[in-house]
């Protein structure tokens, strides 16, 4: 017997400016988590709609990206995803594990899990 099950994390990807005016692509994950990917940073949040929130009550994790590793943008930043991997038009990776979302320079630092830029730690954050 063969067993289907969807190994895809990211379930959509739409590109949109922020608040701010700042250029992002919004990456919604299949537990209805959303993932910003900008210029600057990375952020998650609870949800879509808490990404609206003006408290920041929904915001799960947020990292700076350091200036010599600030991301490219091309009609958005994502170029691929396939489950929890993103490939972005930089040629860096973001991959998304149980405990994790990092940003590497390139796939081949992503696969040894070396020279990681940026690292928003999941582990212990209450999901509710």
């Amino acid at each position: 017997m063969i067993i289907e099950s969807q190994s895809d994390i990211i379930v959509g990807v739409r590109h949109a400016l922020l608040k701010n005016g700042e250029a992002s692509s919004q990456l919604t994950l299949r537990n209805g988590s959303l993932l910003v990917v900008a210029e600057s940073a990375l952020a998650l949040y609870r949800s879509a709609e808490s990404l609206e929130d003006p408290l920041g009550n929904g915001l799960v994790a947020m990292e700076d990206i350091p200036t010599a590793s600030r991301l490219l943008q091309k009609e958005g930043f994502v170029k691929e995803y396939q489950a929890g991997y993103i490939g972005l038009h930089d040629d860096k990776v973001i991959l998304i594990t149980p405990n994790d979302i990092q940003l590497f320079s390139s796939k081949f630092d992503a696969l040894r899990n070396q020279n990681e830029i940026v690292r928003l730690q999941l582990a212990g954050i209450d999901s509710e």
